[in-house]
């Protein structure tokens, strides 16, 4: 009997250690593998664009995927070449300008998102400003441009373009500097000089946006404004140069272009409806 108050709290124990694991195992997991997948709401197709109205889906849509195509081009790398005619400074010597060119220019079309570009033209100055006492001839002298262009619609109709760009310039011109005047008060006397044959060149950079649309089949219109600096001073062996070929007057850092294009497709579909890029 002695005994039996002893054994009586491990029983106790026992029996609570009992009841609380019954309790455990009266509810079970559901475990259900045939339970149908919840439909998931989605916002975007495929290439990472906004559909119309979301769309249920029973299949869960691969994250990386879905944003890795948004960033995609749609276009093939090598969708068409472009080739224009640069005329906006001839219009502005109709006007009165003083100097002028015009240029010739292609590009290249990747994934209608890049635009590798090259112009070559010709340029030429006659000015005999009024407060001074010159007259300055810029003969006729080449200028070559290359760069590239980013266009921000790359997923839209390549037809149409809004695009910023840079350009790198370089010229290699002759000038004559004439009529040059040079008065005497004390001996009332005038003496005239010229220097010709002058030989200088210029590099120099350009910063560009534009927009481009289209007006008749493979003819479109494009239009860009440049900020433009000179790489350096170019000088002649008796003086600065007034007027640099394909950078324009050294007194504007400010030239814009107006070119007619005619686009040759590289590939079948280059209208409105695009096709995924390889």
């Amino acid at each position: 009997m002695k005994l039996l108050p002893r054994l009586l709290p491990m029983f106790c124990c026992l029996g609570i250690g009992l009841s609380a694991a019954a309790q455990r195992n009266v509810t079970p997991v559901e475990t259900d593998d045939k339970k149908p997948p919840t439909p998931t709401l989605h916002y975007y197709d495929k290439h990472g664009d906004p559909l119309p109205e979301p769309v249920l889906f029973l299949a869960t849509l691969d994250t990386v995927t879905t944003t890795s195509n948004a960033a995609r081009p749609i276009y093939p790398r090598l969708q068409s070449i472009d080739f224009g005619l640069n005329f906006f400074d001839g219009i502005l010597v109709l006007a009165g300008q003083h100097y002028g060119g015009a240029d010739i220019w292609a590009s290249l079309s990747m994934w209608n998102w890049l635009f590798p570009t090259v112009e070559f033209g010709l340029g030429a100055a006659r000015n005999s400003p009024k407060d001074k006492n010159f007259t300055y001839k810029g003969k006729l002298s080449p200028y070559l441009r290359i760069g590239a262009d980013y266009n921000f619609l790359y997923k839209s109709n390549p037809r149409y373009r809004a695009f910023v760009g840079l350009r790198a310039g370089y010229s290699h011109f002759t000038y004559d500097v004439t009529d040059i005047t040079i008065d005497s008060p004390y001996w009332d006397e005038s003496q005239s000089l010229a220097l010709t044959g002058q030989k200088s060149h210029a590099f120099w950079g350009e910063i560009l946006a534009g927009l481009r649309v289209d007006i008749f089949k493979n003819l479109s219109l494009g239009w860009t404004i440049r900020y433009h600096t000179l790489f350096g001073h170019p000088s002649g062996s008796a003086g600065t140069p007034w007027y640099i070929p394909g950078y324009g007057s050294r007194t504007s850092p400010i030239t814009a272009t107006f070119s007619v294009i005619y686009t040759l497709p590289l590939h079948r579909d280059t209208g409105s409806t695009p096709n995924p890029a390889p």
